[in-house]
This record gives structure tokens, C-alpha cells and sequence, in this order.
């Protein structure tokens, strides 16, 4: 009975997922196709935010999330040449949040990062001096005070993240088994069954919890 259960919970997550990665895709491939007709058109601002929608709907090895980071990094390349820095950092910083958003584990994209970080520092250098708020001779100590800033790893620790998905399914999974194997045929409690699915409902909730919070 609790193979035939377990089957039927893995199948169901599975069509799912299936359902879910079919819907991020569309939404993807949708926003990229939007993004490049205003790409042609030269409406620069839709562009950039199509092509950053297109990139949060995140997939590994999408063709579409590579072929978005190139757009914008193609529109902040212009705009770099027009002297337009603002809108150039929108472009880069677009894909830098894109892909910073879709952690998980690991940093897709990590080397589109490090390119953005070297662009936005200098970008900012460059606004500054523009404004007067720092001196041409403090671009380098700025620039070094920017990468700083942006290179600090505060992706969640990958032992505390396996953790709080072990510890949601452990609690629940004690739910589940408290519900279908705690109580008899005539819905009396079986005290032994339910004091192990209870106990082990605290220990991976508890577990969950201090996850959440360190992960």
C-alpha cells in the first residue's frame, strides 16, 4: 500500500514539473520574441525589459536566457558608445539581477557576472566624475570600493539549502505517514505508529526551520 502511494506521489511530481517547465519555457520564449520586436523597432526601454523578463523565467541551457544576455549586453555596448551611462548600467545591471535571481545552489551565468561587475563599476566611476561628486584621480580606489561591494558571495550555503528541502519533505512525508498508517481500520489511533511519525515530524521540522534561517 505504501509503494503503491509513493508511486503515485513521484508520478504526480514528476507531471508537475513537466507542466511547470513547459509554462517557465513559453513565458521565456514569449518575452524574448516580444523583447525583439521592440528591439527592432529601437524601443530600447521595452527591449531591455522584455529581455529581462525573458531571462527570469530562467531554464539551464535555454537558448533563449544566452541569446537575452547578448541583447542587453549589445543595447548597454550602445548606448556605452553614446555616452548614455545610465541606460548602458540598466543594460548590464539587467543581466547581472537576471541571473542572481535564479540562484539556487550555484550562479548560472557566472561569467556574464564578473563582465557585468567590471562594466557597472566603471560605469558608476564614470557617472560620478561626470556629476563632480569624485575627483578623476579617485576613479581607481572607487572602482576597487564598487567590485567590492558586488563581489560579495551572498549566494545561500549549499549544505543549509539541502537541509530545508530535506526538512519540508521529512515533515511532511510525517504528516502523510501519520495520516495513512496512524490509525487502524476502525479510525482508532495507533499510539506506537503515531508517537514515531509525530516525533519524526518535530525533529524535521525543527530541522526545517533552522535551515531556513542559516541556509
Amino acid at each position: 500500500m505504501l509503494k503503491r502511494y509513493f508511486i503515485g506521489a513521484l508520478v504526480f511530481i514528476l507531471l508537475f514539473l513537466s507542466i511547470v517547465g513547459v509554462r517557465v519555457f513559453y513565458l521565456q520564449r514569449s518575452h524574448f520574441f516580444t523583447a525583439e520586436k521592440h528591439f527592432g523597432e529601437s524601443n530600447w526601454k521595452l527591449a531591455i525589459r522584455e529581455y529581462d523578463m525573458s531571462m527570469h523565467f530562467y531554464i539551464p541551457w535555454s537558448p533563449y536566457i544566452q541569446r537575452s544576455a547578448e541583447r542587453l549586453w549589445q543595447i548597454g555596448e550602445m548606448f556605452e558608445k553614446e555616452g548614455r551611462f545610465d541606460w548602458a548600467n540598466i543594460a548590464y545591471s539587467s543581466i547581472r539581477s537576471s541571473f542572481y535571481t535564479s540562484r539556487s545552489l550555484y550562479t548560472p551565468g557566472k561569467n556574464w557576472v564578473d563582465r557585468c561587475d567590471d562594466k557597472i563599476a566603471d560605469l558608476n566611476v564614470k557617472i560620478l566624475v561626470g556629476e563632480g561628486s569624485i575627483k578623476p584621480e579617485e576613479t581607481d580606489s572607487e572602482r576597487k570600493k564598487f567590485l567590492y561591494v558586488m563581489k560579495v558571495d551572498r549566494a545561500p550555503a549549499p549544505l543549509w539549502s539541502i537541509l530545508v528541502e530535506l526538512g519540508f519533505l521529512g515533515w511532511i512525508g510525517s504528516v502523510l505517514f501519520i495520516i495513512f498508517k496512524g490509525f487502524d481500520n476502525n479510525g482508532v489511533i495507533k499510539k506506537r505508529t503515531a508517537f514515531y511519525g509525530i516525533l519524526s515530524f518535530l525533529l524535521t521540522f525543527t530541522v526545517w526551520v533552522i535551515a531556513l534561517l542559516r541556509a
